[in-house]
């Protein structure tokens, strides 16, 4: 498996400067629905007259009957007589398993599924409602906002350009009326007409500069991009020392054996290419190592004696080990590559593995030394097995020690956060890794999740090392109208209203993206808002509010809002349809199932993937492999 991490995918997708783009160019919202919603508003008043109840889900009931006629009813309840349907309510439903003394009749037994009807039946139908946010906009100010962010105080939507028709004048008061396109609250308008965004885009400053922001941004881009931080975390454990028979197998430094070269020998020459390459392009950047095995082992720069933490050092809690490993990070991490590049050459030669795998504490240790640097500053993780020593083991956890290890792993994630770290985990193929515990680590800091063949990594080194960190401490919260929902969101992302998404970036790069699915809400949750009139509606609004911190440390808020218009032909919205955004988001969805280790979920989440039993290459990057 290889994935990337849930923050999104790197390549082949187009940076606009919009920031959001749709699945679509409309946004698909059923009419059945919309039939249902206006019957149900029509006979409620006149059922709770007549027959003195006011039972919104009674109401909508009759009313799905009505629209929707007998193709509610399951099969056996249509082919039975009037008189017959006396059964209680619960035998009506879809997935009731009747008494073996009931059987419906002959005729109306389910036919097996067809291998066809199988596979079609186990596929998501393509949804258009995703939307992309794309965070390399944060690269670019943009429009500058002149006064501070107006939030609507019932569901804290920005006041936003697309604002302007809904803002009316009260003659008898002389105020000014914010009706919000989100939740249809009138706000009180306190802020004057200049300060009304201009743009669709809009940035504010949180925290004021004496001087242009854009220049602050350049000018710290320039000092940053070489003077980051590169800490490669080895797992020395002694699987490290499998080998793996290669038919073609060439004559390369640090392998012994061309035919059977070792996982630790493929490490060695994928961090060599990039020592290499990275003393020639970006010469003062700053290189270190970290092994851990039964012991970790702080080699840093390698212009120091090696310091070494084991015995009951390794079970100490995560600020404990973070404390003492920050007492060296100034002596083992002071000089650039261009001043250490033959040292590091030899103490990677010398590397040896040994016994188990202190994963954990060897992560810390790597951190110590990675925050220490400027923001965009990595920790790349390079391992083949499970966490079996010290802080953060996983190996034969309780369900009461999971709890703890998952809360060791994510102190860790928040600690890079803060600092600007990306944390990538790289873990070999044909071995065992808790993906589902050390994710976090990777997910919370904008860092890379890979599953590779040892031998084949330094194209990916190169390539997630190009990548430059364009803001630090991200957080992107996602406004919709009140009469969507968000699909296969986790509770706890979300408001007490529904209809506000809060996710943690963590650092972003130029090709980090959110995506996200909405859909409408339930026809009887639609019958109670009563201040919005379906039928007429033709435009939903969305809007990001990302805040983050600009690489010299300035707080900023970012504002993206835009309005869709409303189909309510399916086809129509199809024909519309952004196939880079529904690949995108396809892709992200895969990666997390395979995370998870839910690997026949991932499959089937793409057609080509449930079709051909093989692999998922989407957006530029290969999300499952087929093991021959």
């Amino acid at each position: 498996v290889s994935t990337q991490s849930t923050w999104g995918l790197r390549k082949d997708f187009d940076r606009r400067i919009s920031g959001m783009e749709m699945g679509s160019k409309f946004a698909y919202i059923s009419k059945r629905k919309m039939g249902i919603v206006s019957k149900a508003r029509k006979e409620k008043p006149k059922r709770e007259e007549e027959e003195g109840f006011d039972s919104c889900e009674e109401v909508m009931e009759d009313a799905m009957d009505d629209f929707m006629g007998p193709m509610r009813k399951p099969a056996p309840m249509m082919a039975m007589p009037e008189s017959s349907a006396m059964m209680p309510t619960s035998m009506a439903h879809p997935g009731y398993a009747p008494p073996p003394s009931y059987a419906p009749p002959p005729s109306y037994v389910p036919k097996p599924h067809s291998k066809e009807e199988e596979k079609k039946k186990n596929r998501d139908e393509v949804d258009t409602n995703v939307v992309s946010i794309k965070l390399g906009t944060l690269e670019h100010v943009g429009q500058l906002a002149t006064g501070e962010p107006f939030f609507c105080a019932q569901c804290s939507a920005v006041l936003s350009n697309h604002s302007k028709s809904v803002i009316i004048k009260d003659e008898a008061t002389k105020k000014s009326i914010w009706t919000c396109e989100f939740c249809n609250f009138k706000n009180e308008l306190l802020i004057e007409e200049e300060e009304i965004p201009k743009a669709d885009t809009i940035t504010y400053l949180i925290e004021k500069v004496a001087h242009p922001v854009s220049d602050v941004v350049v000018k710290e881009k320039e000092a940053t991009e070489d003077d980051i931080s590169i800490v490669f975390c080895i797992d020395v454990s002694g699987s490290m020392d499998a080998a793996k028979f290669s038919k073609d197998g060439k004559p390369m430094k640090y392998v012994k054996n061309k035919n059977y070269p070792t996982r630790l020998e493929g490490v060695k020459v994928a961090i060599d290419n990039q020592i290499e390459q990275l003393t020639k392009t970006n010469p003062r950047r700053k290189i270190g190592f970290v092994t851990f095995e039964n012991k970790v082992t702080l080699i840093g720069d390698g212009t120091q004696p090696p310091i070494v933490f084991e015995g009951t050092k390794l079970d100490a809690s995560f600020f404990t080990l973070l404390e003492e490993a920050v007492n060296f990070s100034g002596t083992h991490m002071g000089k650039s590559i261009a001043e250490t590049s033959p040292l590091l050459m030899e103490k990677l030669k010398a590397i040896r593995t040994g016994g188990s795998t202190a994963l954990g504490p060897g992560l810390i240790v790597a951190l110590a030394m990675a925050a220490q640097g400027k923001p965009g500053s990595r920790v790349i993780i390079c391992t083949d097995g499970l966490a079996n020593k010290g802080s953060g083991s996983v190996e034969g956890m309780s369900e009461k020690a999971a709890y703890s290890v998952k809360e060791f792993y994510t102190q860790a994630a928040e600690y890079a956060k803060q600092h600007g770290v990306l944390i990538s985990l790289v873990t070999l193929v044909e071995s065992e890794c808790r993906l589902d515990m050390l994710s976090p680590v990777a997910n919370l800091t904008g860092g890379d999740i890979l599953r590779v063949d040892p031998m084949n990594l330094s194209a990916d080194f190169t390539s997630f090392l190009a990548e430059k960190v364009i803001a630090t401490n991200v957080e992107v919260k996602i406004k919709i109208h009140k009469g969507l929902n968000f699909r296969n969101e986790p509770e706890k992302n979300l408001g007490s209203d529904k209809t506000t998404l809060t996710r943690e970036a963590g650092n972003a790069t130029r090709d980090s993206i959110v995506t996200f699915e909405y859909c409408m809400k339930k026809p009887h949750e639609l019958a109670l808002i009563p201040d919005i009139d379906w039928e007429k509606l033709e435009k939903l609004p969305f809007q990001s509010q990302i805040s983050y911190k600009t690489l010299d440390g300035k707080k900023c808020l970012k504002v993206i809002t835009q309005l869709q218009d409303i189909t309510h032909e399916k086809e129509e919205a199809k024909k519309g349809v952004d196939a880079k955004v529904l690949g995108a988001h396809a892709a992200i969805s895969a990666a997390q199932m395979a995370e998870k280790g839910d690997y026949k979920t991932c499959l089937l989440y793409t057609s080509d993937a449930a079709d051909e039993r093989s692999s998922v290459d989407l957006g530029g990057r290969r999300i499952i492999e087929k093991q021959k």
